[in-house]
Parts: C-alpha cells; structure tokens; sequence
C-alpha cells in the first residue's frame, strides 16, 4: 500500500514528495500532464529555451533554500541594471537603481527624488505585518506626497508581484516582496527554470517516490474524514494513508466535492508575447518598466543562457486587471512596446510565443483577507488526512516562493500525521467519488 500520494507533479507537489520520501515514508506522485513541472517547465526551440514568461528566482527566498537543502544547484545572473528604462507619459527615462542613475533620471523631479531615495533608506525597516489589510493604494496615498514616486512604486510592485490591483491588493504583502527583492534580488537561470524541474526529479526519484505522468485521478472517500485511495483514469485504485493535492484551487475543488475556493479566491495574470531574435538590434536596451501602464520588457538572456550565441530572449508583458482579459489587441501593445526598445526586431525574429492569460499565481493577496495570512492553509478542514499545496496556499512566501513552502508545509503535516501513529481503516469500501482531476500546474 502506498503511504502517502501526492496529486499534482509541479513545483510544491515535487517538494512536498521529496519531504515525505525522506522520512521512509512510501510515496507516490501523479501528474497528469504528459509532464511533470507545470508552469515551471521550459520550452527548447532552435536552441532557444523558453520558459512560460519571465521567471526569476529570489537569491533569499523559500524556493533557493528548499534548492540549496536538497543539494540541487542552480547557475545564473542578477539582472543587468545598466540599460534599463521606465516608460512614463510616452518617454523613456532611465531607470533609477543608484544615487548616480537617480539624479540623472528625468522620470522625476528633484523633491521626488530626495522622497524617493528616503523611501528606499526606509524600506527595509517598514513592519509590513501591520499593513496586511490596508490597500496598497491606500498605503501610496497615505505615505507619498509626490505622484512620480507613487507611479514608481506601483510599477515596482507590479514587477515584484505581478499585480496590478492596487486598491485592492494587500500593502503589506507587497512591500514583503519587495523587501526581500531589495534584500537579495534575483537570478535568471541558464538554461531555464527546466533545470529546477529536472533537479527536483532527480532528488526525488532518489529518495524512492514513484512518479506517474500521465495519470489522471479522483478521491475515493469512505464515510467519515479520510480518503483511503486515489482512483487513476485506467481503472486502477491507489491506497493512501494520506493525500497531499498539490493542484489549483478547482483541482481541489473537484477533488474533494467540499470546498469552493475556485469561487473565493482572484488569480493573478500576465500577458506575455516571448520573443527569440538571431540578433538584438539594440544591445544597450535590455529593460524597460511601464510607470504608468503596466507593461514590463525584459532581455532575459542578457544575464541568462537562453538563446545560441549572439541570440537574445526577450520578454514582453503585461500585468492584467482582475476583470482584464488579454487579446490580439494586447499582443499588438507588446510589439509596440517591443518597437520602441528594439527597433528593427521583426527582422530579426527567429520564434516567438504569446501567451495572453497566464496564470502567475491562484489568489492574489489582498487586503480584505489580510494579505498572505489570509491563505488557505494546508491542513483542510473537513478531512484528517488530506493536505493541499500550492502557490496560494499557506502563510509563507509568494509565487514559486509559496509553492515551495506550502509544499514543505504539506510534506512536514504529513510526516506529523504518521509520527502520531495515524492508522486508517482501509477496509471502509469508498462511497463516493469526487470529479476526474485536471492538471495541476503549479510554478
């Protein structure tokens, strides 16, 4: 029998069976994607890698130290910071990343600047526990005498987060991400985000989980709060004396028959238009930020092995409203974007991938549930031994940062469980069965 099975083969279900594996508990993962890794897979076209819009991985947060834990080693580079721009009012104005660049910037004037530059003094020190459930714009407003450097601020927030809702988005989680941005920055991997996928896999087929792609699945439930076994597509039943779905909020709500968090929670999304060029027709032009449109351009393979030598990789976003759904029409923004950055690009085009509602994460964090603590947490409510993990899931982190701690979080609850002796009875004959799982794809 199976001790636990884990549903959902992206980056929490991946660390949450590797938790679980490590403790010589018997552990199974299903995905049933042909693949495993979910939004954090990378795409390999004529020697161009493709991750699933831009990616990068925080030097300081929970994703980097469950990696470093697991001995799976990533190569990579900080963003450049010399050739970025922000794009306000029409211009383009160099962006500000030190004193120098800062006093020379003309995407403000110079009381904004010595507010500016104060703001960054007292980052760091700001208790953002305390503004969980004000509204980021309500934070600006209170805080920030100059509309330039609330615009800033924005566009930071949206480049951290990937939000862009902020009358409703919870202060405190943004400036949290941004405090660990300016802590530690970021990496773009060589090689793409694949390389954590593929790293996970090997630490986890070490540790003895069996892996099933493909696999697709529904909850056996007998009367009562336990789940005693997963039914696979084929027609085979699984047994489990715990259950981790490392899925969306619908996965799990089709999973279990019982809760509604697809309804309760908002996703966050991005367009993004990924371009491959044989050639960058503007070396010196590698970013540029939108201050007062939420658009993002960003030459990844700058700092990162992503395209053939003398290719670049480039990605163009833009950060959607709750209600905002992205079209052709948004396609021909972010090439207009791309004109303005990297004129002459079409000539240069090898591949690209637009990708017009991406999912970055499944629940924004807002004010009015209280910012990250306003998450579900892993331990469901109505069962004593199913666990959910994910990007929207626990008290800890955010994106792939909140996968991988929620994963952990899933994978430690469990091990609790079995170290308390739990015992199911898996002789009660299921009664019901939830719906067929969908993929679950969590980066």
């Amino acid at each position: 029998m199976t001790n636990v099975l884990i549903v959902g083969g992206g980056v929490a279900g991946l660390v949450a069976a590797i938790q679980t594996a490590k403790a010589g508990i018997s552990t199974v993962l299903l995905e049933k994607a042909s693949l495993i890794g979910g939004r954090a897979m990378t795409r390999e076209k004529n020697g161009f890698r493709f991750n699933l819009g831009p990616h990068a991985l925080y030097r300081k947060g929970v994703l980097r130290q469950t990696l470093q834990e697991f001995g799976i080693p990533v190569h990579g580079s900080l963003p450049p910071t010399n050739g970025g721009f922000v794009i306000r009012e029409g211009r383009m104005h160099t962006l500000p990343v030190g004193l120098t660049s800062l006093m020379t910037t003309s995407v403000m004037g110079l009381a904004a600047k010595f507010e500016f530059a104060k703001l960054q003094t007292s980052l760091k020190s700001i208790d953002v526990t305390s503004l969980d459930h004000v509204a980021l714009s309500s934070w600006l407003q209170t805080n920030i005498r100059h509309e330039e450097v609330r615009d800033v601020m924005r566009m930071l927030v949206r480049v951290t987060t990937f939000t862009n809702d902020p009358d409703r988005q919870s202060a405190g989680a943004a400036l949290a991400q941004l405090q660990l941005a300016v802590a530690g920055n970021v990496l773009y991997l060589d090689d793409g985000w694949q390389t954590i996928v593929d790293g996970l896999r090997r630490v986890a087929i070490d540790a003895g989980v069996r892996i099933e792609a493909g696999a697709a699945a529904a909850l056996d439930r007998a009367d009562g709060r336990s789940v005693h076994a997963v039914r696979l597509a084929d027609g085979r039943s699984v047994r489990a004396a715990a259950v981790i779905i490392a899925g969306s909020p619908a996965d799990v709500d089709a999973l279990t028959g019982v809760t509604r968090f697809e309804r309760e929670l908002t996703p966050v999304r991005l367009a993004t238009l990924d371009l491959a060029l044989r050639t960058l027709p503007q070396p010196r032009r590698v970013v540029a930020f939108g201050a007062d449109e939420a658009t993002y351009f960003s030459v990844h393979s700058a700092a990162a092995r992503l395209a053939p030598d003398g290719g670049a990789l480039i990605h163009v976003s833009k950060y959607l409203r709750p209600d905002e759904h992205a079209d052709r029409a948004t396609e021909a923004e972010l090439e207009r974007v791309t004109d303005r950055m990297q004129p002459g690009w079409r000539d240069a085009l090898n591949s690209k991938q637009f990708l017009p509602n991406l999912t970055v994460t499944h629940a924004e964090l807002l004010a009015s549930r209280g910012g990250i603590g306003g998450r579900p947490s892993v331990q469901l409510d109505a069962f004593d031994n199913v666990f959910i993990a994910g990007d929207w899931v626990g008290a800890r982190g955010q994106l792939s940062d909140a996968a991988a701690a929620s994963g952990r979080e899933a994978g430690a609850s469990v091990r609790r469980l079995f170290g308390a002796g739990y015992a199911p009875d898996l002789k009660v004959r299921p009664t019901s069965v939830a719906q067929p799982f969908r993929a679950a794809h969590i980066a």
